[in-house]
């Protein structure tokens, strides 16, 4: 009952705080320069403290400048106005990113209170859904305040060339080598520049983009509910895992990338599959259209389609066969960009690999020709080794293994393991989230708060393993268990 009431005080502080910072900060989200939020920022830097603050986040606005995302509307033909801006978007990263710190901050208490509990209250209680009302309402609204602050990562700008040429017809793969992704986000790329043209002119298509996500996030927790309800766990714990996970909105609100999207095909998947156990083809079948659907939108989450075909699945020649099928769909979509792009989807789709290594996990410790081949042929092969039937773990594990053992790594990847690790929750789910939210926070192309900037790579990486060596744990106890049975 305590922790139940300090979930609720926690929720509700965090709703008015955000509340407030929404009234306060609106010049702030619109870009306007509003002198009473100016004035303290002036006054701030001209300390020594102060001037340190200043010169710290100014590397930040110059990053967002020199990459596009932002440009003063005043040029230099009015240097008063030019600093006026400059002057707010300092205040921008300022007030914005100890709001958003907070936020974080107040979102792991909650999430660590909720970590811990093992049974549901009744489902009519008022509380539950008190709780719930509050998890989702603080959850879109610190979503849609890092979209509507921050201009968000270079991504949105290839994004924008990718969406424009998807409405003229072009072919992105023979425009660019920055598009690395599948037609079919290309596709939702051209649909969200098609409503902002014709109905949100006002906002960026940055915006666009990231709130797209904020709405896919939203999809995943109703799935997530949905699955967590045929399992018999608790709803309040699963939606604050979730969605008030810094990690999710981070990466959403900010980043705009789209791992959660082919997450939510999973999901979809998961929940067919358990929901139809007692139709185990129907239930197989959707599992195996949602797993498809989510390599195609995202295909470095392939090996989960694997994962989930040989746990559904006994005959190794049906398994064989549906994979086939699912990856002749996967190279279908790009038949019609093949003639004059075939170049770009060769080099920059297949052969892509992200950015960072050499400064994260295994490729910080070893230096092996042909590492990543080794590492691609260990995602075929280790979700056939998984021999549990618990396929809502065996599909976390198998994120975990692409986590420990890959051999390039983007912040956006550090999404995927959430909405699986909120179903099976452990020690190392939590590790992992205040592990990579505060490596989060302190990146430049995020909050850039001062003193984590120097975190790197590999605090994250090592709570990944930790994680991963649980989950191998807990899989031997498994099988121990049921040898002992026998």
């Amino acid at each position: 009952m305590i922790k139940t009431n300090s979930t609720i005080i926690l929720l509700v502080i965090l709703g008015v705080f955000l509340g407030v910072y929404c009234t306060a900060g609106k010049s702030l989200m619109t870009g306007e320069y509003d002198s009473k939020l100016a004035q303290p920022i002036e006054r701030l830097i001209e300390t020594k403290t102060g001037d340190k603050l200043g010169k710290h986040y100014r590397e930040q606005i110059n990053l967002w400048a020199a990459e596009g995302l932002i440009r003063c509307p005043y040029g230099s033909e009015s240097p008063e106005k030019e600093s006026d801006y400059f002057v707010m978007k300092l205040a921008l990263v300022i007030f914005g990113g100890f709001t958003v710190v907070l936020t974080s901050l107040i979102s792991i208490g909650v999430i660590f209170m909720q970590a811990s509990t093992a049974a549901e209250i009744p489902a009519s209680s008022r509380k539950t859904i008190l709780i719930l009302i509050l998890i989702i309402l603080n959850g879109l609204l610190i979503r849609v305040v890092i979209t509507a602050t921050f201009p968000g990562n270079f991504d949105m700008i290839f994004f924008n060339t990718a969406a424009n040429a998807a409405l003229s017809g072009d072919n992105i793969y023979a425009m660019t080598k920055n598009y690395n992704y599948t037609p079919v986000w290309l596709m939702v790329l051209g649909w969200l520049k098609w409503i902002q043209l014709i109905h949100f002119s006002a906002v960026t298509f940055g915006f666009m983009v990231r709130f797209f996500g904020c709405l896919v996030d939203t999809m995943s927790l109703a799935f997530l509910l949905l699955i967590a309800k045929n399992e018999g766990l608790p709803a309040t714990r699963t939606a604050a895992l979730f969605y008030l996970n810094p990690i999710s909105f981070l990466t959403t609100g900010y980043h705009g990338q789209f791992e959660n999207f082919a997450v939510l095909m999973i999901l979809i998947g998961l929940w067919a599959y358990l929901k139809l156990r007692d139709r185990a083809i129907w239930g197989t079948a959707l599992l195996w259209i949602f797993a498809t659907a989510g390599m195609i939108i995202k295909h470095n989450v392939f090996y989960e389609l694997i994962i989930c075909l040989n746990t559904a699945i006994k005959r190794n020649w049906l398994k064989l066969l549906l994979f086939a099928v699912s990856v002749c769909i996967f190279l279908a979509t790009f038949i019609p960009y093949w003639s004059t792009g075939k170049d770009g989807i060769i080099n920059n789709v297949f052969l892509y690999s992200s950015g960072y290594e050499g400064k994260y996990g295994i490729t910080f410790l070893l230096k092996l020709p042909y590492l990543k081949y080794i590492f691609i042929a260990g995602l075929f092969l280790f979700g056939l080794f998984l021999k549990s039937k618990d396929i809502v773990r065996n599909c976390l594990r198998g994120i975990l293994f692409f986590m420990g053992f890959t051999t390039g790594i983007a912040i956006q990847y550090f999404v995927l393991p959430i909405a699986l690790g909120v179903l099976r929750p452990s020690k190392g789910f939590l590790l992992y989230s205040v592990a990579a939210t505060l490596f989060l926070i302190g990146r430049i192309d995020n909050l850039y708060v001062p003193g984590l900037h120097l975190l790197g790579w590999n605090v994250v990486w090592l709570s990944v393993i930790y994680w991963f060596a649980l989950e191998i744990k807990r899989s031997r106890e498994t099988e121990q268990n049921i040898l002992q049975k026998v």
